[in-house]
């Protein structure tokens, strides 16, 4: 009961914006109540006054009313229900729709917010997350159904067993010395279902995260003819996910055939006593008619309320980690008070920062100044720590120890959504969204549905991207596809440094930004940025060392640590590593 209520008590800041929704729901339920109520009273009534004493007058109180008016009463009365239903059920599904999307947001916009590395180390990527936003949340929501069938149905039982013990207190009494052995059953097959739905969940994570594989990596399987090897691995992770599902549906499906079989034993008790006592002269007919119709009545909110209670079990397992992700505290955190990002500054600098990824350590003890406008490359083989770096200034991650700051003030100090503001980036992998080439441009400044149109086209201009769109079908309104997947590599990468340009923030990282290139588009693309990175501070990471031939200051790094510091011509007269590395191009082209 605990987990339910600490489980009720994350979900309830969901639900609570629909309280007033939920209260009417509440009151039209409580009308079905009275309803289902109604009908053995009704019953007995009928039989009472027409089968037994033949009554053309029914006197009830000081009411008097014809006996005609009994069948009446029953469309009268099955279209309150139906209408009460109607508004009872519509409602709350709607809210459960509502409360649902609004979690999911959620979970897009935690895991937005989550630094990299939480990221970088969830086993199953991004398929797992998916599944746990789309999955998992279905299943929340088949929950929260029954959530109301626990509130609605009680008062539907409630009502039912009243009018029971007041035509029959110890027959009803009789009737309920049986249901410790629902309770149990039910209790039984809701504690093995915790155990089996976490892992039903997590084999629902890899199946999901196969499915993203294939579909991300269609080009490559295609290519190496991996189709074969692909299909029967997700045909695996398939096979352990119908495994723990057989294993949750035996336990649901069960309860059912169970506990009918027990009703059915109570059925024949409650025939040879009511039997015994209309021979004996102590109940009537109609009381015999009116409590079996609610008896059997009362096995539908019975059996829903036991069904609930074993759908609850599921609803706290996904529960447990659809909040794990929305509570997780993997994120960069922001200062208490935040303090603005400086606007004249003069310097950037890293005072003997380290980081580590786990146990394995990425940069150890960097320390380097940078000053503003200056043109700083990064080289190094792969694994140096050259992204690590960059990734740091931005704050996708935070130094494992030491400092960055611009000029006395540490990073972690500054806004962060100032300090994202000024700065734009570049990668090898271009990210578009799956929008027009217009609107990926715009999403520099942080909204791509609102922007200046001119300065969209003098961002385009700059980047050597305008012929390649006016020549394109609806032009800046044309869509890239998905990840730009209509578009060309070197289209792609000019739309990107265009954004950049939109963005006009002073530091510029370009992270092996031509590295996927052909020489055709290479030489386009460099015209782009060539002019952004005017009179802006630069961080260039690139493998070609003839990109950076021109930067200020090269910097190598080695295993973490930075080895040489110096222009490119007196970094090639130390014959030191930069001149291996330089070496190594030479004789490969």
């Amino acid at each position: 009961m605990n987990r339910v209520l600490e489980t009720l008590g994350k979900i309830w800041p969901y639900i609570r914006p629909y309280s007033s929704k939920l209260l009417l729901a509440f009151f039209f339920g409580g009308i079905i109540s009275l309803c289902n109520a109604a009908l053995p009273v009704l019953g007995k009534l009928l039989f009472q006054n027409v089968f037994e004493e033949r009554n053309s007058v029914i006197t009830l109180g000081s009411l008097q009313f014809s006996v005609w008016v009994l069948p009446l009463a029953f469309p009268v009365l099955y279209l309150v229900w139906g209408l009460a239903r109607y508004v009872h059920y519509r409602t709350l599904i709607m809210i459960n729709e509502r409360v649902v999307g609004d979690i999911r947001r959620s979970c897009v916009e935690q895991a937005l917010r989550l630094n990299l590395s939480f990221h970088a180390k969830f086993d199953s990527g991004s398929g797992g997350l998916m599944s746990r936003i789309l999955n998992d949340t279905q299943v929340l929501q088949t929950g929260l159904n029954f959530f109301g069938d626990v509130l609605r149905e009680p008062l539907i039982a409630l009502a039912l067993l009243g009018w029971m013990l007041w035509l029959d207190w110890k027959l009803t009494l009789g009737l309920l010395a049986f249901l410790p052995v629902f309770v149990l059953i039910t209790k039984q097959v809701s504690r093995s279902l915790r155990k089996y739905g976490h892992a039903s969940r997590e084999a629902m994570e890899s199946v999901t995260a196969d499915i993203k594989e294939n579909l991300d990596g269609v080009r490559v399987i295609q290519s190496f003819g991996l189709e074969a090897s692909m299909g029967a691995r997700l045909k695996r992770s398939m096979a352990n996910y119908l495994a723990q599902r057989n294993q949750i549906v035996a336990r649901e499906e069960a309860v059912s055939p169970i506990n009918e079989f027990l009703a059915s034993i109570l059925v024949m008790g409650l025939l040879i006593w009511v039997i015994q006592q209309v021979f004996g002269g102590q109940s009537s007919g109609s009381d015999f008619i009116s409590f079996l119709i609610a008896a059997g009545q009362i096995q539908n909110p019975i059996k829903r309320l036991q069904e609930s209670f074993v759908r609850v079990q599921q609803t706290l397992v996904v529960s447990e980690r659809i909040f794990g992700l929305i509570e997780s505290q993997d994120r960069v955190r922001q200062a208490s008070t935040p303090r603005a990002f400086p606007e004249n500054w003069q310097k950037i600098s890293f005072d003997r920062v380290s980081f580590s990824y786990g146990n394995d350590p990425v940069l150890r003890s960097v320390s380097l100044e940078v000053k503003r406008g200056e043109v700083i490359a990064l080289v190094g083989s792969s694994g140096s720590g050259k992204s690590t770096l960059v990734n740091l200034l931005e704050r996708f991650y935070d130094p494992t120890s030491g400092k960055i700051s611009i000029d006395e003030i540490p990073l972690n100090e500054i806004r962060l959504d100032e300090l994202r503001s000024r700065i734009a980036l570049v990668t090898q992998d271009v990210f578009l969204f799956r929008d027009s080439i217009e609107a990926n441009i715009r999403a520099g400044k942080g909204n791509p549905d609102v922007g200046d149109q001119g300065a969209v086209l003098r961002a385009a201009q700059h980047a050597h991207a305008h012929d390649f769109i006016s020549r394109i079908p609806q032009d800046y309104r044309a869509q890239v596809g998905e990840r730009g997947g209509l578009l060309s590599g070197g289209e792609k990468q000019r739309i990107s440094i265009a954004r950049a340009f939109y963005k006009d923030a002073p530091i510029l990282i370009l992270d092996e930004a031509t590295s996927a290139l052909d020489s055709v588009s290479e030489m386009e693309v460099q015209k782009g940025l060539n002019e952004l990175m005017e009179g802006r501070t630069v961080f260039v990471i690139a493998h070609r060392l003839s990109t950076i031939r021109s930067a200020d200051r090269i910097v190598v790094l080695k295993q973490g640590e930075i080895v040489e510091i110096g222009r490119h011509d007196e970094l090639l007269a130390k014959q030191g590593e930069y001149f291996r590395f330089h070496q190594i191009q030479a004789s490969a082209e």
